[in-house]
């Protein structure tokens, strides 16, 4: 079907999800570079420490040589301490690059690479989301655009988002990998942004650490039984959006739900002994009796990095 059958706003709508696309893929493209160029950048270290060590070394057994005025086997012996020279920088790369200051060496040199990328990089996360009549329909854009622009099957987005929608069970392995990325990401963290409202509509956002459990999309998070953020939690609706990570990962949502759970704090005091390291110094008995535990329910999420940007939908 030709595209002058599609509406002048569908075309508009069409223009901004191809410029969607396109950021996407810069952005993909920036976070290979920065892979490669950090990789790089690691292997430049070990073979400079490989090289240093193998050349002084060397010239060791060459001084040795020449001072005793021996030249028997000096050639096959000098190939040896330069190998086992080499070998041993390797190994001296390596525990380098495991100290502290091997550590900050690399992280700074990403932290250049990401200020290098950072246009690309950040084009991307503005366009991550796609939002159609109060709906983000981000997921479902590649095949909506293949729908009417290749296969040229529609004449409009909501034929397409409808067709698109009616076959998610095609989807089965993007929902997957959603899923499995919303656990990873959510492994490598404690902390969220929790933002609710209060009576009066008015919003306010608050660090919390939360803890996993081993039900889908279920997480635990505690407040003081008296503090403003328990009152808001009354309303059973909250957003929330973890810590970026060191490569952009963040998990995202405004379908939660939230209510008062039916443990205590001291049931679950061993998830935060695990996932939350240091987070019961200073709580007595008494203190964690009074914690108030809340349970927050994902329905979906969306879990974003410099190179994915998936849909994590919970069934319950």
């Amino acid at each position: 079907m030709p595209l002058s059958h599609v509406t002048e706003a569908d075309r508009v709508l069409l223009d901004h999800m191809r410029q969607r696309e396109f950021n996407l893929k810069k952005r993909q493209r920036a976070a290979t570079a920065i892979a490669h160029e950090e990789r790089r950048f690691r292997f430049l270290i070990l073979l400079s420490a490989a090289l240093v060590t193998a050349l002084a070394l060397t010239a060791v057994l060459f001084l040795t040589h020449v001072t005793f005025d021996d030249a028997r086997g000096r050639g096959p012996l000098l190939l040896v301490g330069f190998l086992a020279g080499a070998v041993l920088g390797l190994l001296v790369g390596l525990g380098f690059l495991s100290t502290r200051p091997g550590k900050r060496l690399l992280n700074d040199h990403s932290a250049k690479l990401r200020v290098k990328y950072s246009g690309d990089l950040h084009a991307g996360r503005r366009w991550s989301q796609f939002y159609y009549k109060r709906e983000d329909i981000s997921p479902f854009i590649p095949q909506i655009l293949y729908s009417i622009e290749s296969e040229r099957r529609f004449s409009s987005i909501d034929e397409a988002l409808a067709f698109v929608k009616s076959h998610a069970h095609e989807r089965t392995a993007f929902l997957e990998r959603g899923l499995r990325l919303f656990d990873e990401l959510a492994a490598q963290t404690n902390l969220a942004v929790v933002s609710s409202a209060d009576a009066e509509g008015r919003p306010s956002s608050r660090y919390m650490r939360f803890v996993t459990t081993e039900r889908p999309g279920i997480w635990y998070v505690t407040s003081a039984p008296d503090a403003p953020k328990a009152h808001e939690f009354e309303h059973g609706s909250v957003a929330i959006m973890t810590i970026p990570d060191g490569a952009g990962g963040t998990i995202s949502s405004n379908r939660v739900t939230i209510r008062r759970a039916d443990v205590t704090f001291p049931q679950i005091a061993h998830l935060y002994e695990q996932q939350a390291p240091r987070y019961l110094d200073g709580m007595s008995d008494e203190d964690q009796a009074r914690e108030a535990v809340y349970e927050l329910t994902f329905e979906s999420a969306r879990v974003d990095s410099w190179t994915d940007h998936e849909l994590a939908v919970f069934t319950r």
